[in-house]
């Protein structure tokens, strides 16, 4: 019953994560898919770059609550006293179901964006504090160098070693007795680090060639 329970929230959440904004939002309002300008990547970066803030900002915030919703219809799906006695994994599930949903859209021809913003969800929803600290290193990275693909791979890399450090081990109760609650969910965080660094492998190449997009203070509307 629990495997059909996990199967159904793998399925609903990776349909949600197929809704990318980043490509629906620049149809709708900008009548032009995102992934035929800028850097060709549907996420709220290339919206930034290419339609200003406004529609970034749309993007970022839809790509981020449908992150949350998955979560939440994991919660009802599982029940809440054996959803918060495993909390951290039952979100990880439907976070990483939702994230590659994002990546590899069914709606989109499974061509999506690199998962930043829903990732960025999925930690928020996990634990705050790892989130609030992230945000301080992606802020601090972004304005000093001006690279949000920098800033990004910097926060990715930095949310398994955050995560051994602060990881609650009553979010896990299930018998892990071949490995201990926190070196399991930091392995959980290292596999949405690889997914992470492996979509943005073309932005490494470009930082390391000098040849990365930085920001701008263009204001489009």
């Amino acid at each position: 019953m629990m495997v059909f329970k996990i199967a159904i929230i793998i399925l609903i959440s990776y349909l949600l994560g197929s809704l990318n904004f980043s490509i629906i939002v620049s149809r709708k309002f900008v009548h032009k898919d995102i992934r035929e300008s800028g850097s060709h990547n549907a996420g709220a970066t290339n919206m930034l770059r290419t339609n200003g803030k406004k529609y970034a900002v749309l993007t970022f915030f839809g790509d981020v609550i449908k992150l949350f919703v998955a979560v939440f219809i994991a919660y009802l799906i599982i029940g809440q006293n054996d959803f918060n006695s495993n909390a951290y994994l039952f979100k990880s599930i439907a976070g990483l179901s939702c994230v590659i949903g994002h990546m590899y859209p069914c709606f989109f021809s499974f061509k999506g964006g690199k998962g930043v913003s829903v990732c960025a969800g999925m930690v928020a929803c996990i634990d705050w504090r790892i989130a609030l600290i992230l945000v301080v290193v992606f802020a601090v990275v972004v304005l000093t160098s001006k690279y949000v693909s920098l800033g990004s791979i910097i926060i990715s890399l930095c949310y398994p070693i955050l995560t051994y450090i602060m990881f609650k081990p009553e979010t896990i109760t299930i018998n892990t007795s071949f490995i201990s609650s926190r070196w399991l969910a930091t392995l959980i965080a290292v596999v949405f680090t690889l997914i992470v660094v492996l979509k943005h492998s073309a932005n490494i190449k470009r930082l390391f060639n000098g040849t990365e997009s930085k920001i701008t203070n263009k204001n489009k509307k």
